[in-house]
C-alpha cells in the first residue's frame, strides 16, 4: 500500500503526462520504501521488476501501480518470504495490469511459506471462484506452486511447504469440480442418456506430479462435462477401467521424460475404440506419437480440444 503523505516527488507530474497518471523517480520511491536507490535498482536487475516509464533523459520513473507492487514485495519479505519467491508472486503475471491477479498470487505465496492452511484454502478458493478453474491455474495457482519448488530445489529447503500446501490446492480444486458437478441439473436415465461419456484423466504409472489433471478437471466441470481422474495406473488397470468407463475421450498425463511410457500409451490406444481421442498430455512425451491424438500442452488448449473446438478454438 502506499504512504498516505505525498512524497514532494509526487506534487509535479512529468513533462507530457497527465495530472493523474504521476510518475516518480527513482530516489522517491526508495525513499517510500526505506531502502536504497541501489537496492532498488538490484530488484530490478534481479527479479525483473522494472518501471513503467522513463523521463526525457531516460531516467527511471515510477507509476503507482509500480509503487504498490514493490511495496508489496518488500512486506513479503519481511514476513519472511524469500526475496525471489516474493518478486514472482507480485510480478507473475506481468508488470502491467491484472492488479488482482498479482495480489492473490502474492496473498497465496505467503500464506504457503507460512504454512498457515486456513490461509491458503481461503486464497485458493477466492481465486477459483473470481477466476474460474482455468485462470486461476494459469495466472495464481500454478505461479505459486512453481515459486515454492524453486525456492527448495535452489535452496534445498522447503519441501514441506511443497508437500502441505499443493495437497491442499488439490482438495480445493476437487472440491471446486464436485460442487460445479452438483450444481447441474439431473439427467433423466443417468450419464449415457443424453449426456456425453467422461473423459477420462490417468497419470503414467509413477508419476505423482498430478496437479495438473486435477486443474483440467474442475476447468471441465465448470463446462458441464464430467471427468473421471484414477490417478497412476499400471497397463492392466488402465485397460479395465477404460473398458469399463467407455470415455468420450482420454488425457494420459506425463509430467517427465523418466514415466512417459510409450507402452503404456500404446496400451490405451488398443483398448479404446476409434474415434475415441487419446492425448499426451505433459512436457514428458515426444511431440509426435503415431495413433494418438493432439499433445495437449496446457490447460486451454486441453479444454479447447475436449470440448470439440475447431482448430483449437473454444466453442461459442
Amino acid at each position: 500500500m502506499s504512504s498516505s503523505r505525498p512524497s514532494r516527488a509526487a506534487a509535479s507530474p512529468v513533462p507530457g503526462q497527465e495530472a493523474e497518471e504521476v510518475l516518480l523517480p527513482v530516489g522517491a520511491v526508495a525513499e517510500r520504501l526505506g531502502m536504497s536507490t541501489a537496492a532498488l535498482r538490484a530488484w530490478e536487475r534481479r527479479y525483473g521488476l522494472v518501471s513503467s516509464g522513463r523521463s526525457p533523459g531516460g531516467h527511471r520513473r515510477y507509476s503507482a501501480g509500480d509503487l504498490e507492487r514493490l511495496e508489496h514485495m518488500r512486506t513479503l519479505i519481511r514476513r519472511g518470504v524469500p526475496a525471489a519467491d516474493a518478486a514472482r508472486a507480485v510480478g507473475a503475471v506481468g508488470t502491467v495490469g491484472l492488479p488482482d491477479v498479482r495480489a492473490g498470487t502474492a496473498e497465496l505465496t505467503e500464506a504457503m511459506h507460512a504454512l498457515d492452511a486456513v490461509a491458503v484454502q481461503t486464497a485458493v478458493s477466492a481465486a477459483l471462484a473470481r477466476l474460474g478453474a482455468a485462470e486461476a491455474w494459469a495466472t495464481v495457482l500454478a505461479p505459486a506452486l512453481a515459486a515454492i519448488g524453486e525456492h527448495w530445489e535452489e535452496t534445498g529447503r522447503g519441501v514441506e511447504v511443497e508437500h502441505v500446501t499443493s495437497g491442499i490446492v488439490e482438495s480445493s480444486l476437487r472440491r471446486h469440480a464436485q460442487d460445479r458437478a452438483a450444481a447441474l441439473p439431473p439427467v433423466p436415465g443417468g450419464r449415457n442418456s443424453g449426456t456425453r461419456a467422461p473423459v477420462l484423466l490417468a497419470a503414467a504409472p509413477a508419476e505423482h506430479h498430478m496437479l495438473p489433471l486435477t486443474a483440467l478437471a474442475a476447468a471441465l466441470a465448470e463446462e458441464g462435462r464430467t471427468a473421471l481422474q484414477t490417478g497412476d495406473l499400471p497397463a492392466p488397470a488402465l485397460t479395465d477401467a477404460l473398458v469399463r468407463v467407455r470415455p468420450g475421450a482420454v488425457v494420459l498425463w506425463a509430467r517427465s521424460h523418466r514415466t512417459a511410457d510409450l507402452s503404456w500409451l500404446r496400451t490405451a490406444l488398443e483398448a479404446v475404440p476409434a474415434p475415441v481421442p487419446v492425448h499426451p498430455a505433459g512436457p514428458g512425451w515426444p511431440r509426435c506419437i503415431p495413433g494418438a491424438a493432439a499433445p495437449l500442452h496446457d490447460l486451454p488448449g486441453a479444454l479447447a480440444a475436449l470440448l470439440g473446438a475447431p482448430d483449437g478454438r473454444r466453442p461459442a
